[in-house]
């Protein structure tokens, strides 16, 4: 009986957040659910030009809820090359350096009222795997000329759109 005071003590206050939360409203449905944002990104890599041009394409994926927001739209994000990321060096078989083309959040409108985004030009990002632990991070401009002979010339992207959120639709 102490056991399962002591469970319910601990589990009771996440218990009654997770139902409080599955009982919120969803918030409005976006009234634009598919966007299409092509970008092109040329780069300096080693003394070589290079130039990546691909299509980021953004769903509404339904809602999601959590202790930290509530009940939020969900988007889904893709590269129309299929690739994964838009990479620009391999450096080991563990790390890759690439470049975030922006979330899908930004591009259909769906920032917080607060929220602005900034590209990360002229930075890029790596990504390294060791084991089971996936690590990510930026690497600033300096960085990464000086360490992996990497520089980003310019960064080309479709603006996002404006998208509405009704409470009801008509």
């Amino acid at each position: 009986m102490v056991i399962l005071a002591i469970i319910a003590f601990i589990a009771g206050p996440w218990i009654f957040l997770y139902i409080g939360i599955q009982l919120e409203p969803n918030p409005p449905r976006p009234e634009i659910t598919h966007g299409e944002f092509p970008f092109r990104l040329e780069y300096d890599i080693n003394g070589e030009r290079k130039v990546i041009q691909d299509t980021l394409i953004c769903e509404f994926d339904g809602f999601g809820a959590d202790e930290g927001r509530g009940k939020y739209r969900r988007w889904k994000e893709r590269l129309a090359s299929g690739n994964e990321r838009v990479a620009l060096a391999k450096v080991t078989d563990k790390m890759e350096i690439y470049y975030s083309p922006g979330s899908a959040k930004y591009y259909m409108d769906d920032l917080s009222d607060s929220g602005e985004y900034e590209h990360y030009f002229p930075d890029a990002l790596f990504i390294e795997k060791r084991g089971g632990i996936t690590t990510t991070g930026i690497v600033h401009a300096d960085e990464l000329y000086d360490k992996y002979h990497i520089k980003l010339i310019s960064w080309n992207y479709t603006p996002p759109i404006k998208n509405s959120f009704p409470a009801t639709k008509k």
